[in-house]
């Protein structure tokens, strides 16, 4: 199962989070954020807010595309076409050995484009884990099974987390959900959509 991947929503999502003035907020810390968002969202509303498809690497979950756009907006490659709209919204305090994110002045559009379901979610998570450092991140994303099982069976230092895969052991995955994001992914399989207009 894979889903279209959204980078204006993984923007605004990196904007929201920087919105509630999470501690430390660093690249590895919106990984774990983006990842935890995403997870629940899919398990009670049958898709992630970013799109994005999660890495098993060995400090945990990484959002794949997501996590090259940061690259990117580190390095200041403006080529890349996410740069400019993420340097729009978000600024880097260089100081530190792990640059933190922070807003960029207001926001310029992000709220449009995230849902009340990615809002929610998205202050949920940001509630129960903003506070928690990268290194207590990177334990709770390492203990989930999904993460477990796609670092067990990797090639390399890197392996694919399935998203049917987060369904498991989830006391918040509601019934039905699985099966409406596996149906909706065979239809998006055969429609096609820009990542960028």
């Amino acid at each position: 199962m894979r889903f279209v991947y959204k980078p204006r929503k993984a923007i605004a999502a990196i904007r929201f989070i920087a919105d509630h003035n999470v501690p430390e907020l660093t690249k590895g810390k919106v990984n774990k954020l983006l990842f935890l968002a995403d997870k629940l969202h899919l398990v009670r509303f049958a898709r992630p807010i970013t799109g994005d498809w999660y890495a098993a690497m060995p400090h945990g979950p990484v959002p794949s595309e997501t996590d090259n756009l940061m690259d990117a907006f580190e390095a200041q490659n403006f080529e890349h076409p996410g740069v400019e709209p993420l340097a729009r919204e978000i600024s880097l305090d260089r100081t530190y050995t792990y640059p933190r994110l922070a807003p960029s002045g207001p926001s310029l559009s992000p709220e449009a484009e995230l849902s009340p379901s990615d809002k929610s979610v998205l202050s949920e998570i940001i509630d129960h884990f903003g506070s928690k450092s990268f290194s207590e991140l990177r334990s709770i994303t390492h203990e989930m099974p999904a993460y477990e099982k796609a670092w067990g069976s990797r090639t390399g230092n890197r392996g694919t987390i399935e998203f049917e895969d987060l369904f498991e052991e989830d006391e918040n995955a509601v019934v039905g959900a699985l099966e409406e994001a596996v149906e909706n992914a065979k239809l998006r399989s055969v429609l096609s959509e820009p990542l960028w207009d």
